[in-house]
């Protein structure tokens, strides 16, 4: 029996504080090597801040529930306010503890990337009923015991109604607690995401904020790319891409380079884009103990030019793509390519390639709208596309193996190598693999070197496994097509993957101490053509940015085009720097080290002070000019 109204709200709030510290405290005990580089006090200060987000969350979505509450006096009335005070509760709930799950591949909170998953129900869907079936099945029942338990608790009569006077005494200060509970802070700007960090450090604000909070503050498109003037912003960008090879041309579009046509044989091009080929955890790239699982690839990387410096722009494979067929890093905010980034105007590869006379070819081992590849690969000039509805599958399966949501690696390559055949040279072609994305459906027990797994550690170690089979199968396949020697093939990753010295991968790593965090973001790059460039181990600091214009460089290709790369081949270039974007985070890598910041404070670098100070100018110069020009359609003509 609750005495009042207040008793009431109290209880349901109180269990909710209590539930968002639940969540906050798993993903310390899922994840407890990211939190390593915080004190006990400073782990304290960020659990407390975590309160402060907890309440600003809370109290937005229940203020107007807790408003009628405190006048509604029917027995009746109240229980129906109360359950859907419950569903908006039990939403914030799930969303939160699903961000916790999503964490492990990413390892940040999810943002306004989940107004774009809508393409991908099949893989969500599959991984809600496959490793995930626990978690969808404890969320369900803790759901359904949850709205039953609000439903008993609105359901009892009060003992004493609070009214008159007293009423409306009690609801102003509801009103001042919930107002000043939301806004969070007494002078200035509300808090947001950037005032979350107790200390600046990552981890920090990782701990302290929630998914609910990131999803619901990243809805809109930023206003914050104006971290200094544009005029100013696009003078540093262009004095630190400045190249005489490839010189800018206009001032009206100030990034826009000017790459003259050579005399160059017109080679073939085959791009293969590897799902979640994070390099930390790859043979022949990896930092730690090598674990024996891409031995092909090693060796695909010593007959060819071999880059081991190289890195992401995001996190989402759809990011990997916008950047490969773009040049650009998505700017926070921003929608990526197909979703409305393609509003402004900007550089294809796919077109260049076309205008200077090549067949082109877009294909993924996944669905043919998982992450809009199919309109992703239009826009970027590649005239024929394929999906896993389109490849039949002949890879050797166990049975009760057959592919679930897109199709095996090797179904996708085979098909790749049959359409290859087909087209006319000089040709260009790009696939996406699907087999090393979670769940980690494999064709073969015989990849299962380790106890396998869906979703962890091993599963993945068993997918590259896997992949590797795949790559070596069609590589070693192409191998005698007349066309072989006149192709340069290039393999890279959409994004890291994880973390290669997590718990499970510690007892295969004993001995490794881990690298800072900007190893998360470090892929493999290989070019190989063994006809055409010798074996070599580059360390030019390079990102997916630098893939397009170092295609039009490699190729002796006419193309006027901008982005926020430049050619790896290019020894001219002023200053090489990978610019990337992370959730509710910008970064840069340079060859003095890298930053990462939150659009208020330095949240982790690798330099001293006075460098720290340096690249911040350049990141800022950098995101200012390419969100600015972007937003004024002056990205290119």
């Amino acid at each position: 029996m609750f005495k009042n109204q207040l008793t009431q709200i109290f209880s349901l709030l109180l269990f909710s504080f209590i539930v968002m510290m639940g969540i906050r405290l798993s993903l310390l005990n899922f994840y407890p090597d990211d939190f390593m580089d915080l004190t006990q006090a400073e782990l304290y200060a960020s659990l407390l801040m975590g309160v402060r987000v907890d309440m600003i969350t809370l109290f937005t979505f229940s203020a107007i529930f807790i408003l009628l509450l405190l006048f509604v006096k029917k027995t009746k009335t109240r229980v129906y306010i109360g359950l859907a005070w419950a569903l908006i509760l039990n939403t914030i709930f799930i969303l939160s503890f699903s961000d916790v799950l999503y964490y492990d591949y990413i390892h940040r909170h999810i943002s306004n990337e989940i107004f774009n998953l809508g393409e991908d129900w099949d893989i969500i869907i599959g991984m809600a009923l496959g490793s995930m079936l626990l978690y969808t099945l404890g969320a369900m029942l803790l759901s359904a015991a949850f709205i039953y338990g609000v439903y008993k608790i609105f359901a009892h009569d009060l003992q004493d109604f609070i009214s008159g006077k007293k009423l409306f005494i009690t609801a102003f200060i509801a009103v001042l607690v919930l107002f000043l509970g939301i806004r969070n802070n007494l002078g200035g700007k509300s808090f947001g995401s950037s005032d979350a960090y107790a200390v600046n450090k990552v981890s920090s604000g990782n701990l302290a904020l929630n998914g609910f909070f990131t999803i619901y503050r990243t809805a809109k498109q930023s206003n914050k790319h104006t971290l200094m003037k544009l005029d100013k912003a696009v003078a540093m960008t262009q004095e630190a891409m400045l190249s005489k090879n490839a010189p800018f041309i206009d001032t009206e579009y100030p990034l826009l380079r000017q790459y003259t046509q050579k005399e160059k044989p017109k080679y073939n091009v085959v791009i293969v884009l590897l799902e979640s080929f994070g390099a930390e955890h790859l043979d022949g790239f990896t930092h730690y103990k090598e674990l024996g699982v891409t031995p092909y690839f090693k060796k695909l990387s010593n007959e060819g030019l071999k880059f081991t410096n190289f890195y992401s722009n995001g996190y989402r494979s759809i990011f990997g793509i916008t950047s490969i067929f773009t040049g650009l890093t998505i700017p926070y905010g921003f929608q990526y390519l197909g979703k409305g980034l393609e509003l402004s105007k900007l550089s294809y590869l796919g077109q260049v390639a076309k205008e200077n006379g090549y067949s082109t070819l877009a294909m993924q081992a996944g669905n043919r709208r998982s992450y809009r590849v199919d309109a992703v690969s239009a826009l970027g000039g590649f005239d024929d596309y394929y999906g896993a509805e389109d490849m039949p599958n002949i890879e050797n399966t166990d049975a009760g193996r057959a592919p679930l949501t897109g199709t095996y690696d090797f179904n996708m390559l085979d098909f790749y190598h049959n359409k290859l055949n087909a087209m006319k040279e000089p040709f260009m072609g790009f696939a996406f693999t699907d087999s090393t994305h979670s769940d980690f459906h494999l064709p073969s027990a015989k990849y299962e070197r380790y106890p396998h797994d869906l979703k962890n550690y091993n599963g993945s170690l068993n997918a590259y496994i896997y992949a590797d089979s795949a790559i070596e199968r069609f590589m070693e396949s192409v191998k005698n097509e007349p066309w072989f020697e006149r192709t340069i093939f290039i393999f890279t990753s959409d994004h890291g993957s994880g973390d290669a010295l997590n718990p499970i991968a510690r007892e295969y790593r004993p001995d490794d101490t881990a690298l800072s965090s900007i190893e998360h973001f470090r892929i493999p790059l290989i070019i190989y053509a063994p006809k055409i460039f010798k074996p070599e181990v580059i360390e030019t600091l390079g990102s997916h940015n630098d893939i397009f214009p170092t295609i039009v460089d490699m190729l002796g290709l006419k193309a006027n085009i901008s982005t926020m790369g430049s050619s790896l081949f290019d020894a001219d270039v002023s200053k090489r720097f990978a610019y990337f974007f992370a959730g509710n985070l910008i970064g840069l890598i340079t060859d003095d080290g890298y930053i990462k910041y939150n659009f208020k404070n330095i949240v982790e670098s690798s330099m001293d002070a006075n460098k720290t100070q340096e690249l911040k100018e350049l990141l800022f110069a950098i995101d200012t000019a390419e969100a600015g020009l972007l937003q004024k359609n002056r990205w290119t003509k």
